[in-house]
């Protein structure tokens, strides 16, 4: 008799008695016997692998999870006390002697031996939920030795950690189709809902995903046709034990599924997807509730990329925005590019988190700073007029404003509203540079360089880079009265304690400067994207070479950032902050106000600060407004803090009326009259000039001179300063080649004489500017008054040919 036929005639014996006690002994020697035949190291432990973790937005949607520890889903916990329909389900489908073996069901054995020894290879497994675990913990072939290993492992899986436990791994870690591990993640994946809350007809359905995950896959039309008749099978077999009652067979029969369709990532969310992702991963909960708002990032990137189609002929080839409730410090929408997928525009960096030179964007806070120290207030005058800025790595040099004119005079509240560079490096010189890079860095600006004159007075207009992340925190405080705003990005994370960074006055009243349309006339037009219905603080940034433009604006509820540039620091031909973001945050805020807290009415404008005081000043010297000032506003004021000079730009002007000069000490009374006239100091004098203003005159009438100088007379030379060098380019006009000479004369009616090199060149008066005709070589200029003996001290000039 052959090998086979007396097994096959042993086991049909056998078979009969194996639920006897004696016969454990016989089974366990066999299965030790044919699990030597493989080789590996039998596990009694119950593995772990770290869960995915499941990310939705706050309305419950889809939008990412991060893989777990072996690349796939799932593996939750189950909750303490386990799910009964689940249990009863899947005991019903996989081993319903599960309680009454230990670990191994000999009954089944004999058949699927007696079946697989007959056809010569495995037919049958009969395996047990605990054999399914332990095949689950060390996947491998199929084969009889294995089998049998499978089968002792499964009863050293019993007897050290008992059934519950073991049944409890299998729910946690059995396959569910589409990479989902576990019923808990499979309840969430195909219905959306915790594990308890299945219903009879979905815990049967989820009970045979197991046995054939690939075949029955509830998102293809045949997968589904499967997973539903075998669901259908089990809920009989729970009836025939007793766990349904007809009707409730009946129902459940006939149910809706409520089957979800397939998850996918929405392209628009792909950065949030990445950077909740990584936050995701610190977080215990396999769920976690994300603050975006997936409706309100989808309309943030449709506006976005509309508002690049209008642009995009003038060199702009990229975006980002971020969208936070200036309550809670949530972010709502998180839009890192233009399109994540897009290689030419290298759409996968994410430009909210990536380092940018801010422009005029950081000005409010340097603005701030001098307002906190109490050296300006919203009414101090700032000259918007050339200034000299010296620097120890690059020299001296002249700045400018973005559309290289000078607007003269301008009160503080203006010159921030018109986001004008001169002011602003003004009041930096008056705050400093250090203390500006201190509050930066404790409002949370990262990898500031402390190196000596890395910055310099440039930080105001944009040298200090910074994210859009960064500048929409630096943006919350303002929103929320000098405190500082965390961002969150969990709905469940717990607010951070706030810092102060601003006294709260400070705060409002540079929110009332950002917020007061009037103020950035004229180089923000009426009806343009600046301008909103209600109140809204708004400031843009344009970097050096229109490389990136910037918009952050607050309401009462809601901060909208936006940045527009290239992802290789491409220049863009004329797009703005005010042009080119602007328009963009405008269309967000309108449309997000339209549904965020509708219960709440919306702010008309912004308060002034409390405790402040309106005052009329004029609006040209921030002084108390006079009789002769023609026009006058009112400004807010701290206590204390408002002013009590007069206006000294218009006055009462005595002149000679036969020259329409001043009139001197001599001048006879009937040949004087008296006019309100804008005198303004000689720091206006060249911009006054070039605006063809009707200025009270420098020079005394010589009819009529004062008797004696009120002054020591003195001379010196106000521009340029320091040593000059110059190129000397021979194809240019001499006309064209010249150097601007301009001196401060004390008093202003005396003439001077330019020399260069000692030989006189041009006698001048009132304004004693003189352009020189530059030649090659080193020269020294110096400025000699013509009645005295004062002579300037030299400059020297080298034009190097």
């Amino acid at each position: 008799m052959s090998t086979k036929r007396t097994a096959m005639a042993f086991l049909r014996r056998l078979t009969p008695r194996l639920r006897s006690k004696r016969t454990w002994a016989v089974l366990t020697m066999l299965l030790a016997g044919a699990a030597g035949l493989y080789v590996r190291a039998l596990d009694d432990t119950l593995h772990s692998v770290e869960p995915s973790r499941l990310i939705l937005d706050r309305r419950g949607r889809y939008l990412g999870e991060v893989p777990a520890g072996d690349g796939e889903l799932g593996y939750w916990p189950l909750p303490y006390v386990m799910p009964e329909r689940v249990v009863a389900a899947t005991l019903v489908t996989e081993d319903q002697y599960f309680y009454e073996h230990p670990g191994v069901y000999l009954p089944s054995v004999g058949r699927a031996v007696l079946q697989n020894v007959r056809n010569g290879r495995v037919i049958s497994g009969a395996s047990t939920l605990a054999m399914q675990v332990a095949r689950i913990q060390s996947p491998g072939d199929r084969t009889l030795p294995r089998k049998a290993a499978e089968a002792l492992e499964a009863l050293l899986l019993i007897r050290g950690h008992g059934h519950e436990q073991v049944l409890r791994q299998y729910l946690t870690f059995a396959p569910y189709g589409n990479r989902a591990h576990g019923v808990a993640r499979a309840s969430r994946l195909y219905f959306d809902k915790p594990v308890e809350d299945l219903s009879w007809a979905q815990a049967a359905f989820l009970a045979g995903l197991p046995q054939m995950p690939g075949r029955m896959n509830p998102f293809t039309p045949d997968g589904l046709k499967r997973a539903r008749k075998r669901s259908h099978r089990i809920l009989r077999e729970l009836r025939n034990k007793g766990f349904l009652t007809v009707e409730e067979l009946h129902q459940a029969l006939q149910a809706d599924l409520g089957l979800m369709s397939r998850p996918r990532r929405q392209p628009e969310a792909m950065h949030a997807v990445l950077e909740w992702s990584a936050q995701a991963k610190r977080r215990q909960a396999p769920i976690s509730v994300a603050t975006l708002d997936l409706e309100i990032q989808e309309q943030v990137a449709s506006i976005l990329r509309d508002n690049l189609r209008r642009i995009e002929d003038s060199g702009a080839g990229n975006t980002s925005a971020l969208v936070v409730d200036t309550a809670t410090g949530d972010i709502l929408a998180w839009v890192g590019s233009r399109d994540f997928f897009s290689e030419e525009h290298k759409g996968a960096i994410d430009f909210v988190v990536t380092k940018r030179s801010p422009g005029s964007a950081l000005k409010p806070f340097i603005y701030a700073l001098g307002l906190e120290k109490g050296a300006f207030t919203a009414a101090s005058e700032l000259p918007d007029t050339q200034m000299e800025v010296r620097s120890d790595s690059i020299g001296a040099y002249l700045p400018e404003n973005i559309n290289h004119t000078f607007m003269g005079p301008m009160l503080l509240r203006e010159a921030l509203a018109n986001s004008r560079n001169i002011p602003a490096l003004r009041v930096l010189s008056e705050v400093g540079v250090e203390p500006a890079l201190r509050f930066f860095e404790s409002a949370g600006v990262k990898d500031i360089g402390w190196e000596p004159d890395r910055y310099g007075l440039g930080l105001a207009v944009g040298n200090l880079p910074v994210t859009l992340e960064e500048l929409a925190r630096l943006y919350g405080a303002l929103a929320r009265e000098g405190e500082s705003l965390p961002l969150r990005r969990f709905v469940d994370e717990p607010s951070a304690a706030p810092k102060r960074l601003l006294h709260r006055e400070t705060a409002q009243l540079v929110r009332h400067l950002l917020s007061d349309p009037q103020a950035r006339r004229p180089m923000f037009p009426v009806g343009g994207p600046l301008d909103f219905p209600y109140a809204v603080a708004v400031k843009t940034g344009t970097s050096q070479g229109y490389r990136d433009a910037w918009t952050v604006a607050f309401s009462d509820r809601l901060l909208v950032a936006v940045w527009v540039g290239n992802h290789d620091w491409r220049r863009m031909r004329g797009v703005g902050g005010a042009n080119g973001a602007a328009v963009a945050a405008h269309r967000i805020m309108d449309r997000v106000m339209a549904s965020h807290r509708p219960w709440q009415p919306i702010l008309d404008v912004f308060p002034p600060p409390d405790g402040a005081v309106a005052v009329d000043v004029c609006p040209l010297s921030g002084r108390l407004a006079s009789t002769d000032c023609p026009h006058r506003k009112s400004e807010w004021f701290f206590p204390g803090s408002a002013p009590t000079e007069r206006c000294p730009f218009h006055s009462q002007v005595k002149l000679d009326r036969r020259n329409g000069l001043r009139a001197g000490a001599t001048c006879p009374a009937s040949e004087i009259i008296s006019r309100v006239m804008l005198d303004l100091p000689d720091t206006y004098t060249r911009w006054a000039r070039s605006q063809h203003l009707d200025l009270a005159p420098r020079q005394e009438s010589p009819l009529c001179p004062s008797r004696e100088e009120s002054v020591m007379p003195k001379v010196a030379i106000r521009e340029p300063r320091g040593t000059v060098r110059l190129l000397f380019d021979p194809d240019t006009p001499a006309s064209s080649s010249t150097l601007r000479l301009e001196a401060e004369v004390t008093p202003s009616t005396e003439q001077i004489v330019w020399l260069v090199d000692g030989v006189p060149v041009a006698t001048v008066a009132y304004p004693h500017e003189y352009r020189w005709s530059v030649t090659p070589g080193r020269h020294v200029i110096t400025a000699a008054m013509s009645r005295h003996a004062e002579v300037s001290q030299p400059l020297t000039v080298f034009v190097e040919d």
